[in-house]
């Protein structure tokens, strides 16, 4: 959970021009290479035909593009702007940090 939080803070910092640029390009792989079968492929075309009217794979790839480090930014502030939402499941809770030691 702590290095969760401390990787969302760090998320808030500017982030540098090559190491987004790289994360954009893991990530563009990492959705073509999911899309490499043709199931998958009509599976996704299906659900975004269903969601947004038109969404195609090179479309995916420009709004990867388009993202910036303030657009990071922004969303990692607004993530640990409000108080923590916190669930539990499982046979060790007792080990589970507590709302307000995740709010600190």
């Amino acid at each position: 959970m702590n290095l969760a939080i401390e990787e969302l803070n760090s998320l808030k910092q500017p982030i540098d021009e090559v190491e987004l640029n790289r994360a954009k390009n893991i990530l563009k792989m990492n959705v073509l290479m999911a899309m490499e079968r043709t199931e998958d492929r009509l599976e996704e075309i299906a659900r975004n035909f269903m969601t947004f009217g038109d969404l195609t794979f090179h479309q995916y790839c420009e709004k990867i593009d388009a993202v910036t480090s303030s657009d990071i930014n922004a969303v990692a502030s607004k993530l640990l702007s409000g108080k923590p939402t916190l669930l539990v499941t499982g046979g060790a809770i007792n080990m589970v940090s507590s709302a307000a030691d995740v709010s600190r």
